[in-house]
């Protein structure tokens, strides 16, 4: 007994060896500016500053997940009349040849409420199901026995609640960001972080995340923000290092 007792511990040995031999550590993305705009720093963020004509945007590379880019950015408007900003036509260019538009935080709000209201209803076509077996089984369990007590099924539906977020906007390199308590695709990131749909006024501002997909080939990215008349651009460098 023994030896099949040592040969069983070796076995699972081998197997728990080859199983962790299985997983390599992901790829870190770094970014940083090519160095070709005006760059000041904001508590550990490379922000570049891009400004043409009435416009001026402040841009800098926040996080990556593994399939997303995930970018801050802030645009104030100089000019004398009011302009819309649309996150949905804000361009990620590689230096492949490669282009990506940032994803529509309207539409992503959509469909992360089509997917809770699918979820919830499957969840209480669930309750229902499981409350009409244990209701079944208490009937059948008095019936067999006068004596017993009767049990209670709830099959209420209790949903997680949406944490509330701090605010996005913060003075220039004063204050550092708050740090985000969710990551794309979460429904509450695109709420409490994206930047939105929004009209600006003369003298006013927004900034908010934006959403890219990965492009790993590449090694030089732009950010290209299409406000009002022009487009302001800022270009990073992008290195992907494996631990």
């Amino acid at each position: 007994m023994r030896p099949s007792i040592l040969s069983s511990f070796l076995a699972v040995f081998i197997l728990a060896i080859s199983l962790t031999s299985c997983f390599s550590p992901q790829k870190i993305v770094q970014v940083e500016s090519a160095g070709n705009e005006t760059t000041k720093w904001n508590y550990g963020r490379q922000v570049v500053l891009v400004k043409k004509g009435d416009y001026e945007a402040h841009i800098f590379f926040e996080d990556f997940t593994k399939k997303d880019l995930i970018f801050d950015v802030e645009v104030v408007n100089l000019a004398e009349k009011e302009t819309l900003l649309q996150p949905e036509v804000i361009q990620l260019v590689a230096n492949t040849g490669r282009k990506a538009w940032a994803y529509d935080p309207e539409k992503e709000i959509f469909g992360g409420q089509m997917e809770r209201s699918r979820k919830e209803a499957a969840n209480k076509n669930t309750a229902l199901a499981v409350g009409a077996v244990v209701v079944a089984a208490t009937v059948a369990a008095i019936a067999s026995d006068d004596d017993g007590g009767g049990g209670r099924s709830d099959d209420g539906i209790v949903l997680d609640g949406l944490d509330a977020a701090a605010t996005i906007s913060y003075a220039y390199y004063a204050v550092p960001p708050p740090p985000m308590q969710y990551l794309p695709p979460t429904i509450d990131f695109w709420k409490d972080y994206s930047l939105r749909k929004t009209t600006l006024d003369k003298g006013y501002q927004v900034s908010g995340k934006v959403v890219f997909p990965r492009m790993d080939e590449a090694r030089e990215l732009t950010v290209v923000v299409p406000v009002g008349d022009v487009e302001l651009k800022a270009t990073f460098k992008q290195r992907l290092i494996q631990p």
